[in-house]
């Protein structure tokens, strides 16, 4: 009877935690999925109209501040994304042009890194 008590506990044990090796690897791949999407997908934070914010970026503030800076003004959804879109798109043409914008929180990353963004040769209109 101690055995078989004993076997029956040992399987529900084993069935649990392959339920939730199971459940974990299913969680961390929709995590996964959603940090990709809002990385590399056309996002954006608000559907149109959205609403004007006036952002500004300092002399030598870094791209992270930048991307921390906008999801403080809910311009961005995530700024973990938007930094990592930042770093993928990286070019030696192109750096943060310091200065004051008026963002619209409707705008995609893209739309956004295009506005902050200027060419080294490049000087704000």
């Amino acid at each position: 009877m101690l055995k078989a008590v004993r076997t029956m506990l040992i399987v529900l044990l084993n069935i649990l935690l392959i339920g939730i090796v199971v459940f974990g690897g299913v969680e961390l791949c929709h995590v996964g999925y959603r940090l990709a999407y809002r990385t590399v997908g056309d996002t954006s934070r608000d559907l149109p109209p959205g609403r004007e914010v006036t952002f500004y970026i300092g002399e030598n503030e870094t791209e992270y501040e930048v991307a921390k800076d906008l999801a403080r003004k809910d311009l961005i959804g995530d700024r973990f994304s938007f930094y990592l879109r930042m770093q993928l798109e990286k070019n030696d043409d192109v750096r943060l042009q310091p200065g004051s914008y008026t963002l619209n929180s409707s705008m995609t990353y893209d739309d956004i890194r295009h506005a902050i963004y200027r060419k080294k040769t490049d000087t704000l209109e």
